[in-house]
């Protein structure tokens, strides 16, 4: 195994732990890795298996994060590779000014943003990713689809050494070419998110679907065709548009958890309804997936997992 070392720099303010946990979710995630001080990632660069480690050696206001590459065949194409991905997985090139100074005429939203001011908005990788995480995820808990990542991960991804055990390569679209749903049930899905996980897969690779034929779409857009795909809804489609297409106005209105935190946030008694959500959500003047990171920090926090 070889190295690539080298330095990325993030928009200031910047945290590394906090994106690390928008991402990691649970400690049991087998696939992005963070032990307090490194964050790791097996990744697919220039048609390599590597595995990325950072740490943030400069402050939040200063954030400079050194980047080691370990691989088979090292070259300049692979560092470029990586920056680029870096940069989109982290969030690092996201502006957040306009967030924090929304933040700062509402009471509320500032004590929130404050706590957790330098997360930035991560992005799941690919599409396939992104689409697979919104299925898993639907009308389960954030522990038991986390349980079932990693049984997927490590059925059809590629294990990775990293400091302390194994990580694991998350399955691309190819990977699942030919694998029945019967098959990928084993890993602890529904029969029906094992046909939607199987045919979305089959549609990308027949497709050659990827992020960028979203990229000048519009919400409505982009949402319709999203739907388009089987075991797709509208918190599925609200979900990747967020998390997979980087549209940070969307909040994901059906995500059951993240109207529970939102809830408990605002000492609402009992649940907000449609209308009081969508009053709530026009008060962040185009800021509601940005929003939902935080809320994701803020449950976080109540768990005991990040201070």
């Amino acid at each position: 195994m070889r190295y690539i070392r080298f330095s990325l720099y993030a928009s200031p303010p910047f945290r590394l732990d906090l994106t690390a946990w928008v991402l990691r979710r649970r400690e049991a995630n087998r696939i992005d890795s963070w032990d307090g001080r490194t964050y790791r990632r097996a990744m697919i660069l220039d048609s390599q298996v590597v595995v990325v480690s950072l740490e943030q050696i400069g402050a939040a206001e200063q954030p400079e994060l050194e980047v080691n590459i370990a691989c088979e065949n090292p070259s300049p194409r692979i560092k470029q590779a990586a920056e680029s991905a870096l940069i989109r997985l982290l969030g690092l090139n996201v502006d957040m000014s306009g967030f924090y100074a929304a933040a700062t005429v509402d009471v509320q939203l500032a004590s929130l943003v404050e706590k957790f001011r330098g997360v930035k908005p991560p992005l799941y990788p690919t599409l396939f990713e992104s689409i697979a995480n919104a299925i898993v995820f639907q009308q389960i808990s954030l522990d038991a689809g986390i349980s079932i990542l990693n049984r997927f991960a490590e059925s059809y991804g590629v294990p990775c050494d990293c400091a302390g055990g194994k990580c694991y390569l998350f399955p691309e679209a190819q990977r699942l070419a030919g694998v029945g749903a019967d098959e990928i049930r084993r890993v602890g899905l529904t029969a029906n998110k094992a046909r939607a996980l199987s045919e979305c897969a089959g549609r990308i690779i027949e497709q050659n679907l990827s992020i960028d034929d979203f990229v000048k779409m519009d919400n409505e857009m982009a949402f319709g065709e999203l739907v388009k795909l089987r075991g797709i809804g509208g918190w599925s489609a609200d979900y990747i548009l967020l998390r997979g297409l980087g549209r940070y106005d969307v909040f994901p209105r059906g995500d059951i958890g993240a109207r529970t935190r939102l809830d408990r946030w605002l000492n609402f008694e009992g649940r907000l309804s449609n209308l009081e959500l969508e009053n709530i959500i026009s008060r962040w003047r185009g800021y509601g997936g940005f929003v939902y990171f935080h809320l994701l920090l803020h449950g976080l926090a109540e768990r005991g997992l990040i201070a």
